[in-house]
């Protein structure tokens, strides 16, 4: 079972999909949770990254637990008291949860593709900013947008406009990104935590002010 990493504060996660979608639906306990899903998809891959959502959530809190997604595709747990915000790359996936906070998460397969479609993400002055960055660097801007993007509940946002990274630092091997959102009627900031391996780059953080769980965003 290739639980990759999981942390208690903020209650977060890594998996590492090493399995087949098969072997996966195998470790539930409630199979038939999974089923209509299942017999509507038609990717192999997806299958996998969708169980693989879901069997971390049970390592995560203990149960397993259906999930069910609101209008604007916002994930949220039908009956546990938690924010939760998931994400998934090629071969992990990532989840985070918290009972009071709305959560955002982000993971990026480390990929050259990003030097080649920063200008999608960022603004020409983050671009002239970050003009020789890093793939590194570049992917951890582009997470810790996605994860702040997530706690907005927007359903859509313009990257380069609407999400401004506020500061930075140097990208080392973990660290924190600030976001600024600035599209609202009431700009918020968001203190994005960071880590980078030679395989990804996550991104994850919990809104400024508390929510009550039930009408949780933590947009997929």
């Amino acid at each position: 079972m290739p639980l990759l990493q999981k942390h208690a504060s903020p209650l977060w996660g890594i998996w590492k999909i090493d399995e087949h979608w098969e072997q996966l639906l195998a470790l539930s306990e409630c199979p038939s949770l999974y089923r209509p899903f299942l017999d509507r998809c038609r990717s192999a891959s997806r299958k996998a990254e969708w169980l693989a959502a879901r069997m971390l959530l049970r390592e995560l809190t203990g149960r397993e637990t259906a999930i069910a997604y609101r209008g604007n595709g916002a994930p949220y747990l039908v009956d546990a008291g938690y924010h939760i915000s998931i994400s998934h790359t090629r071969g992990y996936a990532a989840v985070i949860l918290d009972r009071t906070h709305i959560a955002g998460i982000d993971i990026e397969h480390r990929s050259e593709r990003v030097q080649r479609v920063k200008s999608r993400f960022l603004s020409e002055a983050e671009c002239a900013a970050l003009h020789g960055a890093s793939t590194e660097a570049l992917l951890v801007c582009w997470s810790a947008k996605e994860a702040a993007f997530k706690m907005t509940g927007r359903r859509a946002a313009d990257f380069r406009e609407d999400l401004q990274i506020l500061s930075a630092g140097p990208i080392e091997s973990c660290g924190t990104v600030t976001v600024g959102e600035t599209r609202a009627d009431e700009p918020a900031v968001y203190e994005l935590t960071y880590a980078v391996t030679p395989a990804y780059a996550v991104a994850y953080g919990l809104s400024p002010a508390e929510k009550n769980p039930a009408q949780s965003c933590g947009y997929k």
